[in-house]
């Protein structure tokens, strides 16, 4: 971990912690301003968003990034529009099929027909689409300052279009619905122009690429069927509220969901960084694995402490959210198993990654997947959000051991599991203990206890990386 990979990562991260705060405080005033009820309405236009997403996008996205570096940097214009062409082409077809199906979509997802919410869905998904491409473009050429400018923006838009629409609609899940989209309609427009270069259409009819579109088709192909089930996996747990138990119980669960989502942009400001990274490092040199070691611990590290601060604060967050929320501060303990293991599973996942063997993510979402459906069906009944919540933990706890132990038969690193597994005890103890516990500050001693234990685990750990880094 020399200065420069440091440095990389800041330009990425920045942004998106600023715009953390943000985020935190458009949550406090969203739940303030709406109901439990309409809050669960919202999460179901997002899981809409996300699933269409899915089907149009068809893995073209990942086949972008694996083969960004092998493509020649002139040409990449070109293989940008080769992963978009079929997009296109089912982007139509699935808004046509949303138009034929537009009343029973609509009452399905909100309990209620209204035509302007389905017109805003459409138009989601489009911008959506595109933005993820455009985030994609600056992501891959490692461009860290205008990704964090991006994630700001994101953030102070979303914050002032909630106000606004507040202000002119009222109290309605509508006003998140067009905060989003029109938030990543202004988003996609500046990220296209300000990436013209690539976007150019001159770009469209290039032939002369390293992989053609046959090639990219078989790569995504099946990660459709991986990324279909990753979404079932992940969002099975509001599904099952929605069908098992009530609007309520979904807004509380959403409530707390938002909270431990924020900490998700830890994970996706590592992912963002890292990719291209541990690409281009195996690319140039594979046998070097002491770099990916150092990171899979420092990950580790660092946000095993941010899940227990997380657990440790809940009840001060909760009281922030609104007394109609209180019921959220029994279900966040266990969800931030979600943002801990998914980011600590991006640095051991390398193995399945590098030797380019996307069938075995097809068998680590099936088997995660069919663990939260069982968890959630046997525990949702009787204990509402907390069930989901714990359905939640394992079956991410399933996720990170399958991605882990696959990944060592192809690629071996030392990540240090021993110290790695005794974080995940450690964090189930605080989360266990804080779920049924109310006392702010045994839960604000205890965590302090175990950050100090962890502290003491990785201390040769922590003693080496800054070593290597001033060297």
């Amino acid at each position: 971990m020399n200065n420069n990979l440091i440095k990389k990562f800041l330009s990425f991260s920045y942004g998106s912690f600023l715009g953390l705060i943000i985020g935190f405080i458009t949550t406090m005033i969203t739940t303030r301003i709406l109901q439990p009820e309409e809050f669960g309405k919202v999460s179901m236009f997002t899981l809409a968003i996300n699933i269409s997403m899915i089907f149009a996008i068809f893995g073209t996205d990942q086949a972008f990034v694996r083969f960004f570096y092998e493509e020649e940097k002139s040409k990449r214009g070109g293989l940008l529009y080769s992963c978009l062409k079929p997009v296109f082409y089912l982007t139509l077809f699935l808004l046509l099929t949303f138009l034929f199906f537009k009343k029973k979509l609509s009452l399905m997802l909100f309990g209620e027909y209204n035509s302007i919410v389905a017109a805003m869905l459409a138009l989601g998904i489009v911008v959506q689409i595109l933005y993820r491409y455009a985030s994609l473009v600056i992501r891959m050429q490692q461009k860290g300052h205008l990704f964090s400018l991006i994630e700001l923006l994101n953030r102070i838009f979303t914050f002032i279009l909630i106000i606004m629409f507040y202000l002119i609609m009222g109290p309605t899940f509508e006003i998140v619905v067009y905060s989003t989209v029109f938030t990543f309609l202004f988003l996609t427009i500046y990220l296209i122009y300000n990436q013209k270069n690539i976007w150019s259409f001159k770009y469209y009819s290039e032939n002369s690429l390293k992989h053609n579109n046959k090639e990219i088709l078989k790569y995504s192909y099946p990660l459709v069927l991986t990324t279909l089930i990753t979404w079932l996996f992940e969002a099975f747990d509001k599904i099952a509220l929605r069908q098992w138990a009530d609007f309520q119980e979904l807004g509380l669960y959403s409530s707390a969901f938002k909270i431990v989502a924020l900490l998700t942009i830890f994970q996706k400001v590592f992912a963002t960084f890292w990719t291209p990274v541990a690409y281009e490092s195996f690319e140039n040199n594979p046998n070097n694995t002491m770099i990916y070691s150092n990171v899979s611990k420092i990950v580790t590290f660092l946000m095993s402490i941010v899940a227990i601060v997380t657990i440790m604060a809940k009840d001060l967050i909760v009281v922030l959210l609104g007394p109609e929320y209180q019921g959220a501060s029994k279900i966040l303990p266990f969800l931030v198993f979600m943002p801990l293991m998914y980011t600590i599973s991006e640095t051991t996942v390398l193995g399945i990654n590098f030797y380019k063997k996307p069938k075995w993510h097809i068998v680590i979402a099936g088997v995660s997947c069919i663990c939260n459906i069982i968890g959630n069906w046997v525990l949702v009944p009787q204990f509402g959000g907390l069930g989901a919540a714990l359905s939640t933990a394992f079956s991410f706890l399933v996720f990170f051991m399958l991605r882990t132990h696959i990944s060592l038969k192809y690629y071996k690193v030392n990540y240090g599991l021993g110290k790695l597994y005794t974080s995940i005890v450690i964090v189930t103890i605080v989360s266990s203990l804080a779920t049924y516990n109310d006392r702010f500050l045994f839960n604000l001693f205890f965590g302090a206890i175990c950050i100090i234990f962890l502290v003491f685990l990785y201390i040769k750990d922590i003693k080496i990386i800054y070593a290597l880094k001033r060297s």
